[in-house]
């Protein structure tokens, strides 16, 4: 599993991004947490750097991350975003031991319809994707039809709620990656495929709910009220089951505001992951 090492001592902190991206995901916001503890980044299986592991199913991600994780001593802080976020909360709940405290950044979340919150251009291309063959037919012709430089504007566009905001050198990693993701066989059908996973967790409401509820780890959630991917109506459901759960809700901010936001987001995780206040709620 490819991984980048950002240093830093004490608390073991992993940053796991969503779907479609890498490491390049956290490098606005990476340096600094490293002020408070051990950061590194990991590109899941068949993302960034990192080959598949035989299938894209959201199980082969989880044992995958559980695998790297147990390389190490723990507990561990998991960051993630989005798909990153599912898959912290599903480790979470599997493997307690493992996990001290979360940080769900809009956190892949089933949507709650009716909801008048919800974008739903975004919501009906999202669903093309999940669609199996189908979704992987889109992936394709959006690879093979844009140049990495074509690639990487659109995905800013979806993802953040002001690309313009996004630092320049995240901008040209982030471009850097994707002229290698061309050129990487598994590349095409990875979102298209781990897209077709996460739709069927979604299809298992009851499941995903008593999965949520069987997390014991101290739990931050950050959203961008902007976001066009997760509505904020489905991210302050997934709270309601968890009523301990601390939310912050960031105006002006995107799906991914570690990117297009990283110092507010600095200001709201990093206190939140103080040695003090880890002390103060037994982490």
């Amino acid at each position: 599993m490819h991984e980048v090492d950002f240093g830093g001592s004490g608390a073991e902190i992993v940053l796991v991004h969503g779907l479609g991206g890498s490491t390049t995901n956290w490098e606005a916001v990476a340096p600094s947490l490293a002020r408070i503890g051990r950061v590194r980044a990991i590109d899941l299986p068949g993302f960034g750097l990192t080959p598949p592991r035989g299938d894209f199913r959201l199980e082969t991600h989880r044992r995958a991350v559980i695998a790297y994780l147990e390389t190490m001593d723990g507990p561990f802080t998991l960051i993630g975003n989005s798909t990153g976020g599912l898959l912290s909360l599903m480790i979470a709940a599997d493997r307690p031991d493992l996990i001290g405290r979360l940080v769900l950044v809009s956190p892949a979340t089933p949507p709650v319809l009716p909801d008048p919150r919800l974008d739903w251009p975004t919501a009906i291309r999202l669903a093309i994707q999940a669609t199996p063959l189908l979704g992987e037919m889109y992936g394709r012709h959006f690879i093979r039809s844009n140049t990495p430089e074509e690639l990487v504007r659109k995905s800013l566009a979806m993802i953040t709620h002001k690309p313009g905001r996004v630092p320049m050198e995240l901008v040209e990693s982030s471009r850097e990656m994707a002229r290698i993701r061309t050129r990487l066989p598994w590349a095409e059908h990875a979102t298209a495929r781990t897209a077709t996973a996460i739709a069927a967790v979604y299809a298992r409401r009851s499941a995903f709910v008593e999965m949520v509820r069987r997390v014991e780890a101290a739990t931050l959630v950050v959203h961008g009220v902007s976001d066009h991917i997760v509505s904020p109506t489905a991210v302050e459901w997934l709270c309601s089951l968890q009523p301990e759960w601390e939310l912050v809700q960031m105006d002006d901010t995107g799906h991914t505001p570690q990117m297009d936001a990283p110092l507010r987001f600095l200001s709201v995780v990093e206190p939140w992951l103080s040695p003090a206040r880890a002390e103060a709620v037994g982490a």
